[in-house]
């Protein structure tokens, strides 16, 4: 008998311990913009579910602490919208007046602090299993604080900043929201996201940025410190338009950077062979599905978001795309310069263990990129005709969705 009652409070307690541990869904914070208190709930994440639920929630507050950062040092709006990398995609509208002043080193650290909270991500994802689960996300409902004003407002919805560089609808086509249920699949490509994206960190944060900074600070920020000597001299009635643009040439004109990290670009060639990897992994894992649930990435029988397709000439067609990513990263195949002669090209690997300095005048006139020519395959225009024919013209959203 006690025995009995033995094995009955055992199970009670397991019982009560599972209730306890049950964690509200990822949806619900994402929904709130509650990011920090998601990181907080999923701390100590126990399984694949919420390890991946975790690296959601640390790639989102990295975006939402880079986009807040740069409302606070007073983004010129027009920049925020003008399709840069990064600013386009996690800006929504910037205030025009500064909180604060915007400096070299401030700056930098948005883009160093951006980086860690995906790497974060990253290190939580490599930490998964090879389990299927499943967590399901209302993305059309999804939103951040993204101006950094502490509230989390209806216009700042996730769909708003990024739906657009990743091709999404709002709403699927009879109105509904967009739901997705994510699985081990799109954790493969949630790390190689977080690898693409930190390489491309790598690169930015390699080089000295200063001689840019003494030409155009004051069209990027609305109170940078230093301020660029020109700026100080300005006559208040000068066109506004004409000013940036001549200030813009200016700074490329000025555009010999120096690296200040020797491994910089090395670390960003790691972070792309990572991310060719991951996206192999991840559509390997997409083929081997049986279901049809909400997809993010389809198979050809599947439908992803608002009834998206993919063929499997597409899938396959992909794959040499990374075949071809692959070679050009390990040296096997070369790049092209307008000015070099046939036969010879720039070997990448060679490049980024001795890299240069970055100056586009000389790299596009080619003197810069004379110690990195041989002899050897090119990753020509005529290749590239081949391997992008199974996307037509949708190759550059294909890419941003898939990674």
């Amino acid at each position: 008998m006690n025995k009995r009652y033995s094995i009955i409070a055992c199970l009670a307690l397991a019982a009560f311990t599972g209730q306890a541990r049950a964690l509200p869904p990822l949806d619900e914070f994402i929904q709130d913009g509650r990011l920090r208190d998601g990181l907080a709930a999923y701390a100590a994440p126990a399984n694949d579910a919420e390890r991946f639920s975790l690296a959601v929630l640390q790639a989102l507050d990295g975006l939402q602490q880079f986009s807040t950062g740069f409302n606070k040092l007073g983004l010129n709006p027009l920049l925020a919208r003008s399709g840069l990398p990064f600013l386009r995609a996690i800006v929504p509208e910037p205030s025009a007046t500064a909180a604060e002043a915007a400096t070299p080193e401030t700056t930098a650290a948005l883009f160093r602090n951006f980086q860690t909270s995906l790497q974060g991500a990253n290190a939580t994802l490599a930490g998964m299993g090879d389990e299927e689960f499943g967590v399901t996300v209302n993305v059309s409902q999804a939103r951040m604080d993204l101006d950094g004003d502490g509230a989390v407002a209806t216009n700042e919805m996730l769909l708003a900043s990024l739906g657009r560089p990743l091709g999404l609808p709002a709403h699927n086509a009879d109105g509904s929201d967009v739901v997705i249920r994510f699985d081990r699949a799109d954790a493969a490509w949630l790390r190689g996201y977080t690898h693409f994206l930190s390489g491309i960190l790598e690169i930015l944060t390699a080089y000295d940025w200063m001689p840019a900074w003494n030409q155009c600070a004051h069209v990027v920020f609305s109170n940078p410190q230093p301020v660029p000597p020109i700026a100080l001299h300005s006559a208040a009635g000068e066109r506004g338009e004409i000013r940036q643009a001549v200030d813009f040439i200016a700074a490329i004109h000025e555009m010999r950077l120096e690296l200040v990290r020797q491994d910089g670009l090395r670390r960003a060639r790691d972070d792309f062979r990572a991310m060719v990897a991951c996206s192999r992994t991840c559509w390997e894992r997409v083929l081997a599905e049986t279901d049809d649930d909400h997809e993010w990435l389809p198979a050809p029988a599947q439908a992803g978001p608002g009834g998206a397709k993919v063929s499997t000439e597409q899938i396959e067609g992909w794959q040499q795309v990374l075949n071809e990513l692959e070679a050009i990263l390990n040296g096997d195949k070369l790049l092209p310069h307008w000015r070099v002669k046939p036969g010879e090209g720039i070997n990448l690997d060679k490049l980024v263990e001795a890299p240069p300095r970055l100056d586009p005048v000389l790299l596009i006139q080619g003197s810069a990129l004379i110690p990195y020519l041989q002899e050897g395959p090119i990753s020509d225009r005529s290749t590239w005709r081949q391997l992008l024919a199974p996307f037509g013209p949708g190759f550059a959203r294909f890419a941003i969705w898939s990674n």
